[in-house]
């Protein structure tokens, strides 16, 4: 059934994110008309309200079933934050709080000594209506027309810097309960990073059949076939460590989530290089798709958490069970607790 759900959003996704309005809306066309109507177009199909329980309205998938959504959306090339809006969604319908239809991103948020909320460099942000930010042991769920924005690092149209001058815009406001806004972000941004990385591959893949050069299709060289055999491995990777990071009922295990976004990040680095190796110049100009996809998985590897930031995580990790091995530590703690699935 879950397989059935996700071959029908991939369906659905195919249609609505053509290339061209995917670069359209990374540009900024219409002020932001465009990707206004592409995220109502999104919603309507009702997926981003999988998580929710059934009893408020949801589907009430796990975070396990809906990870071929967000690798769905990563594939198709989604600008907006879809899986921080499905998590999201699910927590403020536990918390009594019903969201309208606008995208919601999720980000950590400092607070600086005048009472300012600050959440810097948070993807799809400029494109969302709302930013669940987490604020000490609270969530507020502020609104993004309020804040001071500044464009952001890799999307400038997409992406933004956002600064709020006190928590008392948030619309609503509730307990964390010890969920956290990275490890949030790490589990669903590695699953979105493991379908752009397989949108990569099929673009290089098709790219290498259609190029010749001596004669034949570069796809033919050997020298080019090991790059796409590795740059297969970094997809499929991606993809198996994504199930990891969602393999929770709810929200995902901070150890699971880390472990998958460094595995994507480190996938990522060399998945593009060698994508952009097969391409040539054509890969990084504006009318070709891959850059979309490339810029996309670079952005997520700069935000948090980070490569570095999940490595040290894992580190303080072992280090905190004294004795035990690596092997063992592995085995005991990085096990996903629910069965994983096929990709």
């Amino acid at each position: 059934m879950t397989d059935a759900i996700s071959d029908e959003f991939d369906r659905a996704l195919a249609g609505l994110c053509a290339d061209t309005r995917l670069r359209a809306i990374e540009g900024g066309a219409d002020d932001g008309a465009e990707a206004d109507t592409l995220w109502a177009e999104v919603d309507a199909l009702g997926f981003t309200d999988a998580l929710v329980g059934v009893e408020q309205g949801g589907a009430g998938l796990t975070l396990d079933d809906a990870c071929s959504l967000l690798i769905a959306a990563g594939h198709a090339g989604l600008n907006h934050p879809f899986g921080e809006t499905m998590v999201a969604r699910k927590l403020l319908a536990q918390a009594g709080w019903r969201p309208d239809g606008r995208c919601i991103a999720v980000a950590k948020a400092s607070l600086s000594e005048s009472g300012e909320l600050a959440c810097t460099e948070v993807p799809g942000a400029a494109l969302a209506g709302h930013v669940l930010a987490e604020a000490g042991d609270e969530w507020l769920l502020l609104p993004v027309d309020a804040a001071a924005s500044t464009a952001g690092a890799f999307r400038p149209h997409a992406s933004a810097s956002l600064r709020w001058t006190g928590a008392s815009l948030a619309v609503t406001r509730f307990p964390r309960h010890g969920t956290s806004a990275e490890t949030i972000c790490n589990a669903v941004h590695a699953a979105a990073m493991a379908g752009a990385l397989a949108r990569v591959l099929a673009l290089s893949v098709a790219y290498a059949g259609d190029r010749r050069q001596f004669g034949k299709a570069i796809g033919q060289f050997q020298a080019v076939q090991q790059q796409l055999a590795v740059l297969t491995e970094d997809a499929c990777s991606a993809a198996v460590a994504a199930r990891m990071g969602c393999s929770a009922a709810m929200l995902p295990d901070p150890l699971h989530a880390a472990t998958a976004k460094l595995r994507a990040c480190e996938a990522a680095a060399r998945g593009a290089a060698t994508a952009h190796a097969v391409h040539g110049a054509i890969g990084i100009t504006e009318e070709h798709a891959l850059g979309l996809f490339t810029n996309r998985l670079h952005e997520w590897r700069m935000t948090p958490g980070t490569e570095g930031r999940c490595a040290q995580q894992l580190g303080e990790a072992l280090l905190a069970d004294n004795g035990l091995s690596f092997a063992d530590f592995t085995r005991t703690r990085l096990t996903p607790t629910l069965p994983m699935v096929a990709c």
